[in-house]
């Protein structure tokens, strides 16, 4: 909020104080507007240098799948007027008042194992899967302790106190993981990188968006809001690799396991459309949808470095194809009494349009028929079917104030899985999930309040019984026709996955 100080009138007063006074309310109102400026590029600013610092951090980390959006926990939501609504739902940037710049953080720490079983083996003979050491190579249990640091950074405005418009920035990475797993001790060439190592040895992938955000008060209740975001996507991964798909170490005593390293960026568009209504003084309704990165397809452009067996490394310039979600929100809260408010909100996300990930020489196309046969001639360098399905995510929970300046809050969620047992991988570790929130927020002063809560995620534990397929058994390389799914075989995947991430999210808002 803005102060105005208002001078005493006084008697004969001349043209010229009239015009002074004029010159010095223009003065005010214009080093308002150049504050504001300043304060919104010092935070545009300050999100750029503090998010690539932390994308640049040597770290080991990692995510829950892609979507990584907890930001705010449960003040991030469709019906929540804050900062955070640049990203959830434009629209509720309706229900704010000042300029407020944003900032979030939180700190993950992830645990994962997975258990690759016996009937994951997919060797190119069936006679190599009774060789003890090729069973000690591709059998076991492969571990990751990763830690990933999350920001979202924002500013929002209503213009100096404008009735009908809203508007906002933010700096933050909704789509995104990054894992190292660990090491074994000891094993054979090339298998010290663990049993997981054919879908995932090290990587990251990330989606790092700078979100420009408006809103239109149509009346004191009732806001319309959209916002157009700018998006950088990186992509670093390392696997090991055969040339037929299959997870053979030794030949002969001569090694024929591989190794592929891609490194991949790219940039496209997305967008959002919000609707925000307090049909009531108790009441809070948010709805918004937010498109598909690039509104469809995204492809990333870089290098494919690929060594099989003993051979020199060969370099490609290559064309990287995925497909990212829509998502669909609602959100709602409740003054139940003057010192309990109950929320909740609900998201469907379409994953299922995430039917695989291409690789292609740079220029070409991701040409393959839906069972995983290369149509392009033998273009196409890697194909990874990923055939995901739609998720649902549901969260409740109270805020009590439990002072005028303390609340208290806390909620359960629950996520079905995007990831079927047909495609998982130690890459894509996915199940259904509960979320469990506690946490505070403070009213330090009438400008700045400060928040903290601690979050944990349980995974359910996955068997997949066999049901993986993306070695793709039913067109084996040695027989006739085989060879054109190579490119889209890999070895199986097959075992039991576990995962835990408990994180602290910290943020605090400053309005002025």
């Amino acid at each position: 909020m803005h102060s105005q100080q208002h001078l005493p009138k006084q008697a004969g007063r001349s043209t010229t104080d009239a015009q002074t006074r004029r010159l010095r309310g223009s003065f005010r109102v214009a080093m308002r507007t150049v504050s504001a400026s300043i304060f919104r590029a010092l935070a545009a600013t300050t999100a750029c240098v503090l998010g690539t610092a932390l994308l640049l951090a040597p770290s080991d980390a990692a995510a829950s799948g892609y979507l990584t959006a907890r930001f705010g926990t449960d003040h991030g939501t469709p019906a929540s007027p804050n900062g955070f609504a640049v990203y959830f739902n434009p629209a509720a940037l309706g229900g704010t008042t000042g300029t407020t710049i944003t900032g979030d953080l939180s700190v993950l720490l992830r645990w994962a194992s997975y258990r690759r079983s016996v009937d994951a083996l997919s060797a190119s003979d069936e006679t190599t899967t009774q060789d003890p050491a090729y069973r000690n190579a591709n059998v076991g249990t492969a571990k990751l302790v990763n830690l990933l640091a999350l920001p979202y950074l924002a500013v929002n405005t209503d213009f100096g106190g404008s009735k009908y418009l809203r508007a906002g920035y933010a700096f933050y990475i909704p789509f995104g993981g990054m894992a190292n797993w660990d090491r074994r001790s000891e094993g054979a060439s090339g298998t010290i990188d663990g049993v997981q190592r054919w879908h995932n040895i090290s990587g990251r992938i990330l989606a790092v968006y700078n979100t420009l955000a408006f809103a239109v008060k149509l009346d004191e209740r009732f806001t319309i809001g959209a916002n157009i975001s700018g998006i950088i996507h990186d992509v670093s991964t390392v696997r090991a690799r055969n040339a037929d798909g299959s997870d053979d170490t030794l030949s002969n005593g001569k090694l024929v396991e591989g190794r592929s390293l891609l490194e991949a960026q790219g940039f496209n568009l997305g967008a959002a459309l919000g609707l925000y209504w307090e049909p009531t003084d108790t009441l809070k309704l948010g709805l918004s949808y937010t498109s598909q990165p690039g509104f469809g397809e995204t492809k990333m452009t870089g290098t494919l470095t690929t060594q099989l067996a003993t051979t020199q490394p060969e370099n490609k310039e290559v064309d990287f194809y995925q497909t990212y979600p829509d998502i669909l929100r609602l959100g709602a809260a409740v003054k139940a009494t003057a010192r309990l408010e109950l929320r909740s909100d609900i998201e469907l996300v379409r994953w299922s349009v995430f039917d695989k990930q291409c690789v292609v020489p740079k220029g070409e196309s991701c040409n393959v028929a839906d069972d995983g046969r290369d149509l392009s001639g033998g273009k196409v360098i890697l194909n990874v079917p990923r055939r995901w399905n739609n998720a649902f995510g549901v969260r409740v929970g109270p805020g009590y104030q439990l002072t005028e300046e303390l609340e208290l809050f806390g909620s359960l969620g629950l996520t079905t899985p995007a990831v079927p047992k047909e495609t998982i991988d130690a890459s894509t570790i996915d199940a259904t999930r509960l979320y469990g929130t506690l946490g505070a927020k403070l009213a330090v002063s009438p400008h700045l309040s400060l928040a903290a809560s601690y979050n944990h995620i349980h995974f359910f534990t996955v068997e997949t019984n066999g049901a993986n397929d993306q070695n793709i058994k039913a067109h084996p390389a040695s027989e006739p026709g085989g060879g054109d799914y190579n490119a889209s075989r890999s070895p199986s995947a097959n075992g039991r996955y576990q995962s835990e991430i408990g994180f602290v999210n910290v943020n605090a808002a400053y309005t002025f």
